[in-house]
């Protein structure tokens, strides 16, 4: 070649190496964006009849309604992350939760290989769920969806409600867990971020306390004497809640 030619054929080569290495860079830069948000916003389809691979409604406008910043811990040996028996994975189950919002993160922890997180998160054993909102944790009972998203809610929630159960009449016990009895009550009020206790107004000057946020009169077996009475319509005309429950 001439020295012109092969000027020319230098000049293309630096040319079409320019324009390679900036194709290069786009490809590379789509395929980065495009991983970043397949990672931030997975979708997956649940074809199951019963939807069990699937979050409810609850779940999704609690989670998409989220105003701060959430994390959940999930404790257990890394190998049986992803063990599934008659529905979603534990890893399947809160990665769903991930994905419905930017200001819910997931940690999966393994105790085994990290014993000092699970130690001051005070986890002792596996298979834990824990929701830590502002500092607040709380610990789900299972780990199901309806546990979850009761844990979430109640860490949310900075202040807890009261309920007062009325006592002294031959109320339905919450303690009790036979046909007759509230522990059932007890339970499903303590999930949604309620104080349960017991309440007497058996004394000589009664009254409802300010922390009630409702008194319940849970089917009571004999009458209310007038101090019972007095007190309870005191603390109804003072703006209280009261739900009466007539066997």
């Amino acid at each position: 070649h001439s020295p012109m030619t092969t000027a020319w054929l230098k000049k293309r080569q630096t040319k079409y190496g320019a324009y390679l290495a900036v194709y290069l860079l786009i490809v590379l830069a789509i395929l980065s964006a495009a991983n970043y948000l397949a990672n931030r916003y997975n979708k997956s389809l649940d074809s199951t009849s019963n939807k069990i691979f699937s979050l409810s409604d609850q779940t999704k406008k609690v989670v998409s309604g989220l105003q701060q910043d959430v994390k959940i811990y999930y404790f257990d040996q890394t190998g049986r992350m992803n063990e599934s028996r008659f529905g979603p994975s534990p890893k399947d189950l809160l990665d769903r939760y991930d994905n419905l919002s930017p200001k819910l993160t997931v940690e999966f922890v393994d105790p085994v290989k990290n014993p000092k997180r699970a130690l001051d998160m005070k986890v002792t054993s596996a298979g834990t769920t824990v929701i830590e909102v502002a500092g607040r944790r709380e610990e789900a009972k299972s780990l199901s969806e309806e546990q979850i998203t009761n844990a979430l809610i109640r860490a949310l929630k900075v202040n807890k409600r009261t309920a007062c159960f009325l006592e002294g009449h031959g109320e339905h016990d919450l303690e009790n867990s036979d046909p007759g009895g509230f522990s059932n009550v007890k339970e499903s009020l303590e999930s949604s971020n309620f104080n349960t206790r017991g309440l007497s107004l058996l004394e000589k000057e009664p009254s409802v306390p300010q922390d009630c946020t409702v008194l319940v009169v849970g089917g009571p077996r004999t009458e209310l004497v007038e101090v019972e009475t007095g007190a309870i319509k005191k603390f109804i005309e003072a703006g209280g809640r009261a739900m009466f429950l007539l066997d």
